[in-house]
């Protein structure tokens, strides 16, 4: 950790551990906003280039959401780095683990103008009670 001299303030340096992307597999990682509501989980999926809802999986377990959609043209980048001369991705994959523990049988998902949004309702529900 360091202070940085201007603001006073204390700046932590770290390393970013997780890859948003796989190019010997041709995969990149969407972007997604995860809601915690009273009753329910609502995932948005960012997925630019999926044209259709059947080329789109999700496999769901009670906290976790893995999804794999086939784009429906190569993305491609040439000489973005000092190592990487030319990647080409086809493809979005994504697994994560939930804040909450879901009914993926209850669990409802749609496709629309590139985003993907899941409604995942939660197995254990909060209640509000009022104070006598």
């Amino acid at each position: 950790m360091s202070i940085n001299k201007k603001s006073g303030r204390e700046r932590t340096d770290f390393w970013i551990t997780e890859v948003m992307w796989d190019s010997t597999r041709g995969c990149l990682e969407p972007l997604t906003e995860v809601y915690d509501n009273e009753n329910e989980l609502i995932i948005r999926i960012d997925m630019p280039c999926v044209r259709r809802k059947s080329d789109i999986k999700v496999h769901l377990t009670d906290d976790t959401v893995s999804i794999e959609a086939q784009m429906n043209r190569v993305i491609q980048y040439e000489r973005w780095g000092t190592f990487q001369r030319e990647a080409k991705f086809f493809r979005y994959t994504k697994t994560f683990t939930l804040p909450a523990k879901i009914d993926p049988e209850s669990s409802k998902a749609r496709f629309k103008d590139g985003i993907l949004e899941l409604r995942l309702p939660k197995k254990e529900r909060r209640f509000t009670i009022p104070i006598e």
